[in-house]
């Protein structure tokens, strides 16, 4: 096995980047963790208060809704709705809950579901621009640390105020067509849709406990109407995708600002500190350094080997 050196700098700004990916996953996860067992929470005080003989039905939901439904629907509001209402996309989910939710029970739960929803999209929105905005910055002065390292200069350089605005212009910029923050909203929309179907077809059926532990919040299954698998595709989306996506897309853009800047002529294939198999990412390493016109694409989905200033030859 060759051994691949990589700078000491190079090492910790890998590690930075898989650590700062980790977290965001876990933190989503848990988002939507919450998001669910919220919904389940909701769910069940409608099937204790509406059951008929154990199982609640399509029949025990078309019908008005009371005094004390609006007063539910009141609590909902006011744990959720509050950061919608000031933002645009959430705003728009708020409304369009609220025009459905008086008009029999199965729309004020459909309506609840969408609200708890989109207040987890919100969170999962602001989390992930929060992070990607630091993930340019820490790129920055990691390329320009290796840059002046490895005997580049600039005339040019930023202010933390100047990073900052560059890295809030890069998350308005759209990728594959849409904005971060739009995507969020797209898959909120799935999951909302796609929640409340599986719900209403438990109705048509009849939901009971056993279907609850059964069917509907059953884990480690393929069902579309299960909606521990509904919430689980999501969680998926942003660890298997949006995420490595979006930390590559502001991690490269910040170093070839850098490297433009530098006039950096030779660079440096890094491997990510995850990497523990063989595969392209080692060979592109052991060419190290390459002539920046010569600098490889990256070889696979998903890859997180990134570049950084390597000495003139």
């Amino acid at each position: 096995m060759v051994v691949i050196k990589m700078s000491s700098n190079a090492r910790i700004r890998s590690q930075q980047l898989i650590t700062g990916i980790i977290n965001d996953r876990n933190f989503i996860n848990s988002l939507y963790d919450s998001a669910q067992g919220n919904f389940k929470s909701y769910l069940m005080r409608f099937f204790n208060a509406e059951n008929t003989d154990g199982t609640l039905s399509v029949s025990e939901l078309r019908r008005n809704v009371s005094s004390k439904d609006y007063d539910l629907f009141r609590n909902v509001l006011n744990q959720f709705s509050k950061p919608l209402v000031d933002d645009e996309e959430g705003a728009l989910r708020l409304d369009k809950a609220k025009k459905i939710a008086g008009l029999d029970k199965q729309n004020l739960l459909n309506a609840i579901t969408a609200i708890i929803i989109a207040s987890t999209s919100h969170k999962v929105s602001d989390y992930l621009g929060n992070s990607l905005i630091n993930e340019y910055q820490y790129a920055i002065n990691f390329q320009e640390r290796e840059a002046r390292a490895t005997g580049y200069s600039s005339n040019k350089s930023y202010t933390n105020t100047q990073i900052m605005q560059q890295a809030k212009d890069l998350l308005a910029q759209k990728n594959y067509g849409l904005k971060v923050d739009q995507r969020v909203w797209i898959k909120n929309d799935k999951l909302t849709n796609q929640t409340n179907d599986a719900v209403n077809k438990g109705l048509m059926v009849g939901i009971t406990q056993a279907y609850m532990t059964d069917k509907l919040f059953k884990e480690f299954t393929t069902s579309p109407n299960s909606v521990a698998t509904i919430f689980n595709k999501t969680k998926n989306f942003y660890k298997n995708q949006l995420i490595n996506q979006e930390k590559t897309r502001f991690g490269a853009t910040a170093a070839n600002d850098v490297f433009d800047r530098y006039q950096v002529s030779m660079l440096n294939w890094n491997l990510a500190s995850t990497h523990s198999h063989s595969d392209a990412c080692d060979d592109l390493a052991q060419g190290s350094p390459y002539a920046e016109s010569d600098y490889p694409d990256q070889p696979h989905w998903g890859c997180v080997c990134f570049p950084s200033p390597a000495y003139k030859k």
